[in-house]
């Protein structure tokens, strides 16, 4: 093999690695951004957020796990799973919409003295599992 066909199969395997990566979302960039409640980010501290996730995986044991906390985040208010590759924007705005739907809908939970709806519960609850 000479130089030049070594170099372009060097540059072809190169990018034919990393464009994918370009467009793929780890799990674990993924999962931090529904970890955060929008909200109670802004008003609360860390510490905060974590007691509340703790107490709602207290009262929701089936939903004590990081993936089916994601699953259920991921699932519209319709039952419909929501697209992982979606922008963060765009995630984000259909989060903050099934966040209004549920205080519309009164899909609401009393925790540590906070009314929150269940889907910022479970965002409490997926941070709670975060390493600190």
């Amino acid at each position: 093999m000479n130089r030049r066909v070594f170099f372009k199969l060097g540059v072809l395997g190169t990018g034919a690695m990393t464009i994918p990566l370009l467009y793929c979302r780890s799990n674990d960039s993924f999962s931090k951004l529904l970890q955060q409640p929008a909200f109670l980010s802004q008003i609360c501290d860390e510490n905060v957020i974590r007691e509340i996730g703790k107490a709602y995986r207290k009262i929701k044991p089936q939903e004590d796990k990081q993936g089916q906390l994601i699953n259920r985040l991921m699932t519209d208010e319709k039952g419909k799973k929501i697209a992982s590759d979606l922008s963060d924007e765009e995630l984000k705005k259909i989060i903050d919409q099934i966040i209004k739907s549920d205080f519309k809908k009164e899909n609401t939970i009393n925790l540590n003295g906070w009314v929150l709806s269940v889907t910022e519960a479970r965002q409490c609850a997926l941070f709670s599992l975060s390493p600190q």
